[in-house]
């Protein structure tokens, strides 16, 4: 179903062998493993903004993390800046990455659809009975190919132009155009580039969605968070250096992707018992991985306190780092150490100066947020409200401060 929908540029997805190890080496070129200093000052700048956004109209909060992830990789990948102030239908990259990550997200499972059990449905016309998978894929190829040109054609228009912000795109494409690098390398490029987008643009938001939702629904753990950040940071705002001391874990509760990416088995293979032929699709229930009672002791709760002793951990076997949130072996997101420090900065910086509670409606009643997330390739709570507040007049000013920072 993916490459009916244009999204056979997601190299997460491609068949494993030369075309994908080019895609991967040339992402991780830019993203080595570990090695995300660089990154932090952005990350930082857009995490103030989220802040100050959040101050502003904070029943927004959902656009606004989405803004804030969006702007981090923008700038990254193409040097594309986005807008301090977004609306719902105002920044056209904030808004494609939202239209056309919620439709892959609803149909980039496997099995899904019934064409990815029997790829030979993919040739029947879209106007027969039974084929509204064509006609969805036809509407939805749209924005995933937008997704894939409008960015990089806008690199290149400027690069032509002389006026291309340093990126990754930019950089690459330097070495494209001059000759250094051979012209192939574009196609690469330009789908690494789309995937790099497409990525940060959603999992970041699905993680910091569900910290609001956690900390309205645990007053008693965002308390505890919030004395261990005030022990450590003493009246100001987090900085990277400060992670040492603020282990807060956020993504074993619900992982960001519940069935995580579809690994192809490239020979016969066997596992406690159960045969596994070659050209087998595996699906693996990231979900089940880290609520498993026996790792993960009471595993519907959310307790953050669970990752505090990690020695005995180790020794009883129980709690361990859910690494499996970011998937397995060649599939495992070769982004995930910049998604963890755009994640980290963003908890630490929201709970150091705001309060997140319960809303409450028109009679003063507070209303519960449910527990419900959607199903699908990528996992968001469903629509909540929450009451976001600085915590102190100190808070706010701190805040305001960081526009300040920024302008200096």
């Amino acid at each position: 179903m993916l490459d009916r929908m244009g999204w056979d540029w997601l190299f997460s997805s491609m068949k494993y062998g030369p075309v994908w190890k080019q895609h991967r080496n040339l992402f991780l070129k830019h993203f080595p493993m570990n090695i995300t200093a660089p990154f932090h000052p952005l990350q930082t700048k857009e995490t103030h903004v989220l802040l100050r956004n959040l101050l502003q109209r904070p029943e927004k909060f959902l656009l606004h993390t989405r803004r804030a992830a969006a702007a981090i990789i923008l700038q990254i990948t193409y040097g594309i800046q986005i807008d301090e102030k977004v609306d719902e239908d105002g920044d056209n990259y904030v808004a494609l990455a939202d239209k056309a990550m919620s439709n892959l997200a609803r149909a980039g499972l496997f099995g899904t659809y019934m064409v990815d059990y029997l790829p030979i449905l993919k040739h029947i016309p879209p106007w027969m009975p039974g084929a509204s998978f064509r006609r969805l894929a036809l509407q939805w190829r749209k924005l995933a190919l937008e997704m894939l040109n409008r960015p990089y054609d806008l690199v290149k228009q400027k690069m032509r132009d002389g006026m291309a912000s340093p990126s990754i795109v930019a950089s690459e494409l330097e070495d494209i155009l001059s000759g250094r690098a051979p012209q192939e390398n574009e196609r690469i490029l330009k789908n690494v580039a789309a995937t790099s987008y497409a990525a940060g643009a959603d999992t970041t938001v699905s993680a910091l969605v569900s910290l609001f939702l956690t900390m309205a629904l645990h007053p008693e753990i965002q308390d505890k968070a919030q004395r261990q950040l005030d022990e450590v940071l003493g009246g100001r705002l987090p900085v990277f250096e400060d992670r040492a001391q603020l282990p807060f874990i956020l993504l074993r509760w619900n992982p960001v992707t519940p069935l995580g990416l579809n690994h192809y088995v490239t020979k016969d293979d066997e596992y406690r018992g159960y045969r596994i032929p070659k050209g087998t699709t595996v699906t693996p229930n990231i979900w089940a991985i880290l609520h498993d009672p026996d790792v993960y002791p009471d595993p519907l709760a959310f307790n953050p306190d669970r990752f505090e002793n990690a020695e005995k951990n180790i020794a009883q076997g129980i709690n361990e780092i859910p690494d499996a949130a970011f998937g397995f072996g060649r599939r495992m997101c070769p982004g995930r150490w910049l998604a963890f420090d755009s994640i980290w900065i963003a908890v630490a910086s929201i709970l150091s100066v705001y309060r997140i509670s319960k809303a409450v409606d028109e009679n003063g009643k507070l209303i519960e947020p449910k527990v419900e997330f959607s199903s699908g390739l990528i996992s968001f709570p469903k629509p909540f409200k929450c009451t976001i507040t600085p915590r102190s007049p100190e808070a706010a000013k701190l805040i305001l401060q960081t526009e300040d920072v920024q302008q200096c």
